[in-house]
């Protein structure tokens, strides 16, 4: 599809898209020669003949015609699973044998293991998918790796080269050769048919054996092997299927394998074993793949949409087949379900649905081996995806399949049962019947297309301006970690953590290159949810050249990706992976997948690597250790690609991985082995870092330390964000703050925990990130003076496809006193979309130091009906630094920001010596707060200042953190005599206990329950 481009071409001007572009077209760098010879099957354009529109029952019997029936056995479930020795490579290594060490074979095939016939009664009885580990702690075989010391337990006392720091050493499990095995029957009524073996995930590499005889090792954790069976199953007895897991790699470096387990970062777990399923495929003898679905071009009455597809045929002689095609909507299905239950179905809806139909046919002429085509189909009244927030999200499905040319009667197969007789009958060739297949695939009509800004340097940046539909977009958006290093999902997990996403105004997630290529669930998920998606392929920090780095591994799990996801609307991007700057050195693994991407998937955007060509990423702020506002202010970027602080979890979270009496002490020291296992970087500077920007007190416990970190995480997202955002429509188009999920349970970046629970830092971030937003920037928060003159920008922004009408902006200036320095008010103001004005710059003279030690800003956003769109509250001079902390801050910033030894105890000293907290010494006010049920699971907890200073940092305490349960805000302010509420849902098996609801500056005050429903909680 070389037709179809992402970018507009500009004459006299190129930008890096096309620079880039034009290398991997001229590139000779191959790393596959199967893959190559994929890529270079040429694509034949046909013909199509579009037929009339069926109607419901026609339509229905054509899906259940193409549905494949009983053609695949799932190998999933209970195996066995052995550790064993892994092979020896001697000393030196390879061994000759006329000095040092010998190589040895490993202990499995020393023993034949993969024979058929070989005993495993005492094999490990367990089941598949699941890595290793995960197995293991099953079986209460592994102590949890996440809980307290035992990692770090492990890998002092057996971790493995002994002579490298401990946390990139490698555990028993993972030096040890595991293998599997299983036995199944194959159906007898697929005798004479062609047989697959196919595995979808392998971790991260092995042999395959069945029945005793190898089918080949093989790489590569993201798809595959594949093999074909068909003369090697056993038929009316069991067949013996044996995988051999080699042990982990010593580093992930020039792997597509995720990073953080190999001891860099949170926690240490090199994930192995069978974390996929696997099963056993009866294939047709023509099988339709790999389709392939883009939008061209789309109008409010059609779209133009291209659709291509590959035919792999095992028979001998050419045949001619012809290709039939549905395209409808996916809520179609689901009003025929209804209507299938008897439920009352509007029909005007019906005749809706059926507008929204495509149908076609068109005959092709196929020889042996893989032959590829396309077509483009038009469809009436499309309905468009869009990102959460600008729209819904529509989804249609897509089936093809094939049926003998010498038995497709036009006029038949406009009556379903004709469908269904043409499908099943079989036609002969050479006397033999020959098994058509069918494909499915889901996609979405939405066209992407990026645009440079006005500050887009031709030749060396990239175009940056995301554009969905013809609407430019401000992209709001996050880094994602893949939810666990053990590579396993526990049921709900990935809809919790999206949809905390969704309803964090998070638009746009950066799957990350130090982690995996996401699952289809993920995928699936995102493409519901309007949640666009830049996936990384799993490449962090520079992969070497070959042959350091296997191309073919890299360029098969690299295709396998690219086809497997291609079709998802939420997918935006590809990106080569995490930070490959020019600090890798090396190019071939990074533009080998960009030339795949540009080859199999040219409707997107790739990026060799984030930051690059324009984005970036700002660790001047936390490891470098300069402060935040002028660390971001000196870098600014049209795209930020990674920006943040890390943060404490939760106390409850805390006690899931730590016992209860670490908490009682504080500091922690080099003798913390248990808190240092749970910091991202397992040393103490993880914290100490922190404190430098979360200095709001003395920090001398952990409750008060999780609550500034996380204060401090929240404000820092909200800075950059503020920033970003001033920009919008003119030169800045987005951020991926750094980042919204975990893989470890512990300090991290992450806004939301390993467990789903969001930090109060989530709920800062989500305030940041509301469509329609009014905010201030300004050059720095601390260090104001008296007399100084105060400047900040007032800006309103709106990232909807709505204009912004008639709205108010209020902005109170508070002194330390809570009492009123000055007001702005700018009614009747009018926001185009996609756009930030800025209202005004705001001037003050401050007053004497004692009303601004703390002083305080407001700034609210209401409807014209006086209904509140946002609010925004920033604090200035809240962090007491005395001289000696200053001082002591600016010697420890980049190389010197490490913390070694006595500097650490130092610091410590220094951030617990604080002479005060001036945001938790404002004048008090007073609280109270009921919840109301709206329905079985859902209600609101309704909150008023009934003081009359405004209440700072309000926080709702002690709500679910069940999977089920979603909080709408937290950590807000409120003026004098203002009420919120808060909507608040909960699963239905959840009861809300006692709640509090506190502010820095009011008494904790227990919520009290109103008008609840039967079986819920009573008036309380």
């Amino acid at each position: 599809m070389t037709n179809i481009s992402y970018y507009r071409s500009e004459k006299g001007k190129r930008y890096l898209d096309e620079v880039q572009d034009e290398a991997y077209s001229r590139s000779s760098l191959h790393g596959d020669a199967w893959v190559d010879a994929d890529s270079r099957i040429p694509i034949v354009p046909l013909t199509h003949e579009m037929k009339p529109v069926m109607d419901q029952q026609e339509s229905e019997l054509f899906y259940s015609a193409a549905a494949p029936t009983s053609d695949s056995l799932l190998l999933s479930g209970v195996w066995r699973m052995k550790g064993g020795e892994a092979a020896d490579p001697g000393s030196p290594a390879p061994a000759t044998g006329w000095f040092g060490r010998k190589a040895l074979p490993s202990e499995g095939m020393r023993e034949c293991w993969y024979d058929p016939e070989h005993p495993r009664k005492d094999w490990l009885e367990m089941r598949v998918p699941a890595t290793v580990q995960q197995a293991l702690l099953d079986l209460g075989l592994m102590d949890d790796p996440h809980w307290n010391t035992n990692s770090i337990d492990e890998l002092e006392q057996y971790g493995s080269p002994q002579d490298i720091p401990v946390w990139f050493r490698r555990t028993r499990v993972e030096c040890t050769e595991w293998w599997f095995a299983t036995t199944f029957e194959v159906p007898q009524e697929w005798d004479g048919r062609r047989l697959s073996l196919e595995f979808d995930g392998i971790d991260y590499s092995g042999t395959v054996f069945l029945n005793g005889v190898s089918l080949g090792h093989h790489q590569g954790m993201f798809g595959g092997p594949l093999h074909d069976v068909t003369h090697l199953v056993r038929w009316n007895e069991a067949n013996v299927l044996v995988v051999r897991i080699d042990p982990a790699p010593q580093s992930w470096n020039g792997l597509m394998k995720p990073s953080p387990g190999f001891g860099w970062h949170y926690g240490h777990l090199i994930s192995l074993g069978i974390w996929k399923d696997v099963r056993l495929t009866s294939e047709p003898d023509l099988a339709l793949l790999d389709p392939y679905v883009i939008t061209k071009s789309v109008t409010p009455g059609e779209a133009l949409l291209q659709i291509e597809f590959t035919v792999d045929s095992t028979l001998v002689e050419q045949v001619s087949i012809t290709i039939e095609g549905l395209i409808r909507l996916k809520t179609e299905k689901a009003c025929r379900e209804s209507s299938s239950k008897n439920d009352p179905v509007d029909s005007t809806k019906q005749d809706s649905v059926r507008c929204e139909q495509s149908r076609f046919t068109a005959v092709i002429t196929v020889p042996y081996g893989k032959s590829k085509f396309c077509t483009d189909v038009r469809l009436n009244n499309p309905q468009i995806w869009w990102p959460s927030g600008y729209g819904d999200q529509p989804l249609y499905e897509l089936v093809l399949r094939a049926v003998s040319t010498e038995h497709t009667d036009p006029e038949a197969n406009d009556m379903a049962h004709e469908l269904i007789s043409t499908l099943n009958s079989a036609w002969t060739a050479e006397s033999k019947s020959v098994h058509t297949g069918a494909v499915f695939t889901s996609f979405a009509i939405r066209t992407i297309e990026m645009r440079p800004l006005i500050d887009t340097r031709p030749e060396t940046d990239y175009r940056w301006q995301f554009v969905i539909n013809g609407e430019p977009s401000f992209i709001k958006g996050a880094n994602w970690c893949w939810p666990d290093v053990m590579l396993t999902t526990k049921e709900g997990q990935y809809e919790r953590l999206l949809e905390l996403a969704r309803r964090g105004h998070v638009q746009m997630l950066r799957a990350w290159g130090g982690g995996i290529v996401e699952s289809d669930e993920f995928y699936t998920l995102c493409d519901e949810k309007g949640i666009m998606v830049y996936q990384e392929l799993p490449l962090c920090w520079g992969p070497p050249d070959a042959p350091l780095t296997d191309l073919g591994v890299i360029d098969r799990q690299t295709v396998l990706s690219i086809k497997r996801l291609r079709n998802h609307p939420s997918l935006i991007m590809w990106g080569g992976g995490n930070e490959n700057g020019p600090h890798g050195g090396a190019d071939e693994g990074l533009f080998l997948v960009g030339k795949r991407c540009r080859e199999y998937d040219p409707s997107r955007p790739f990026h060799r690597t984030d930051p690059w060509g324009g984005s970036t990423h700002n660790w001047n702020v936390y490891h470098g250790g300069e402060p935040l506002d002028q660390a971001t202010l000196a870098m600014p970027s049209v795209f930020y690609g990674e920006f943040g602080i890390p943060s404490q979890t939760n106390v409850s979270s805390c006690l899931r991985y730590m016992p209860e009496e670490a908490l009682s002490s504080f500091p922690p020291t080099e003798e913390s082995r248990g808190w240092k296992a749970h910091f991202h970087q397992f040393s103490l500077k993880d914290i100490v870092k922190v404190m430098r920007y979360a200095a709001y007190g003395p920090i001398r416990n952990w409750h008060d330390y999780i609550i500034y970190s996380q204060t401090a995480q929240g404000d820092a997202i909200r800075f950059t964000a503020d920033i970003q955002r001033a920009g919008t429509g003119k030169n800045k188009s987005g951020y991926w703050y750094y980042k919204f999920t975990d893989c470890f349970p512990g300090h991290s970046w992450a806004v939301v925990d390993y467990y789903g629970t969001a930090k109060l830092s989530y709920y800062r971030a989500k305030q940041a990130c509301r469509p329609q937003n009014a905010f201030i920037t300004t050059h720095k928060m601390d260090g104001w003076q008296q007399g100084e003159m105060f400047h900040a920008d007032l800006h309103l922004v709106n990232d909807s496809r709505e204009i912004l009408t008639d709205v108010m902006v209020q902005v109170r200036l508070y002194g330390s006193q809570l009492t009123e320095m000055t007001t702005w008010e700018y009614p009747a103001l009018t926001v185009n979309p996609g756009l930030a004005y800025c209202i005004d710059t705001l001037e003050i003279k401050l007053p004497q130091a004692s009303c601004i030690a703390p002083f305080l800003m407001a700034v609210t956003l209401h409807a014209r009906n006086g209904s509140l769109i946002s609010d925004q509250w920033y604090w200035f001079n809240a962090q007491p630094k005395t001289a000696e902390l200053l001082a002591f801050e600016r010697e420890h910033r980049h190389d010197a920001n490490e913390y070694q030894g006595k500097d650490a105890e130092h610091a410590f000293m220094l951030y617990g010596s604080l002479p005060n907290a001036p945001l938790r010494e404002l004048p008090c006010t007073s609280m109270e707060a009921s919840a109301v049920y709206t329905d079985d699971n859902s209600g609101v907890i309704i909150i008023r200042n009934i003081g009359s200073m405004p209440a700072i940092r309000i926080m709702i305490h002690d709500f679910p953190e069940d999977w089920s349960c979603f909080l709408d805000d937290n950590d807000f302010g409120l003026l004098p005599g203002e009420e919120r509420r808060i909507s608040f849902e909960i699963g239905s098996e959840i009861r809300l206990n006692e709640i509090t609801v506190s502010a820095w500056n009011a008494s904790k005050v227990t919520i009290r329950h109103q008008n609840f429903l039967q079986g819920k909680q009573t008036n309380g």
